[in-house]
Parts: C-alpha cells; sequence; structure tokens
C-alpha cells in the first residue's frame, strides 16, 4: 500500500495556528477544532470568533471511563505542538469502512499505540476577500520508517491517502 506523507502540510499548519494565537485579532473570523486520541485520551481543543464574538472550550477526556475535565488552552495546545512536532505523518480519507466510533479509533491508532489528531481550520483574515479551511485527519508517527509499520497493522486499502493534494466532500486540504 502507497501513502503520501504529510509533514511538511503539517509544518504549515502549525504555523497557522500559531499565528492564529500570537494576534487573534487580525482575524476577521475562524475556528479552530481539533480532537487528539492518544492513550485512550481524547484531548478537544475549540476556538471560534464570529461577528465579534469569541468562545472556546478545551478538555480531555478519559475515552475508556467516560471521565472529564476541562483543560487550560496552554495545556491543552501544549499537547497538539507536541503532536505536530513528531517526525512524520499520514492523512486518512475518511473511509470509516461501516466501523463505529469506538472501532474506528482503535482502527486508526492500531489498537491505541499511534496517535491520532482530526483538524478543522477555517479563517478569514481582516481584508481578506473569502476564508481559507482545512478539514484533516491525521496519524502521527516517529518517521518514514515507523509510517511503514503503522500501513502493516492498518492493512485496510483506501482508508489512507495515497496522492496529494487531497480533496473529497468530507475531508480536504487547503481550500
Amino acid at each position: 500500500m502507497t501513502a503520501a506523507f504529510f509533514r511538511d502540510y503539517v509544518i504549515d499548519l502549525k504555523a497557522r495556528i500559531d499565528d492564529l494565537h500570537a494576534d487573534a485579532d487580525k482575524y476577521q473570523t475562524y475556528e479552530l477544532t481539533m480532537e487528539l486520541l492518544a492513550k485512550k485520551m481524547l484531548v478537544s481543543y475549540s476556538m471560534k470568533k464570529a461577528k465579534g464574538q469569541a468562545d472556546s472550550l478545551f478538555y480531555r477526556r478519559d475515552t475508556t471511563s467516560g471521565e472529564g475535565t476541562q483543560m487550560q488552552q496552554q495545556t491543552a495546545y501544549g499537547v497538539f505542538a507536541g503532536f505536530f512536532g513528531l517526525g512524520e505523518f499520514l492523512a486518512f480519507t475518511g473511509n470509516t469502512e461501516g466501523l463505529d466510533e469506538k472501532q474506528f479509533a482503535e482502527m486508526l491508532t492500531a489498537d491505541w499505540e499511534y496517535p491520532v489528531c482530526a483538524v478543522h481550520f477555517s479563517y478569514r483574515r481582516k481584508g481578506q476577500a473569502k476564508a481559507t479551511s482545512t478539514r484533516m485527519h491525521f496519524v502521527g508517527l516517529n518517521g518514514e520508517g515507523d509510517a511503514g509499520a503503522y500501513l502493516q497493522k492498518l492493512a485496510r486499502p483506501g482508508v489512507i491517502v495515497e496522492r496529494r493534494p487531497f480533496s473529497s466532500n468530507l475531508l480536504w486540504e487547503w481550500k
């Protein structure tokens, strides 16, 4: 099975998210939602600004017990920054193959061995004619060798993006 690598894309994505954090006032609107699954924990990070109103929510939830707690923004973003700092990334096509949420999470994480992150980021800077958006789902890997091991464990064609740029009705690179 062949797969497209997304390290360059994730580096650019992180730079855009860091820019939003550095100066949110230069954005007319934005919506950033990220969810990270790792070690049977879900960390959720959500920021939104529309019509001059800003809102945010940051929390983690144990996927086994369902227990959750709110997090400080800086702590939550640190988890995602660590994920974005990994050595390589593959992306999912969005094909769930009829699996329920729990089965799909176990498949994507290769039985909780690999972290996965869903990102939806849409923004329009002040003075920009139209919004820019992406909606992608990544698995974080240590490097290209780790990608080969992950693909062997996954063993499901049609689930991993094979060519870039990628776009479907459900997921897409920047547009």
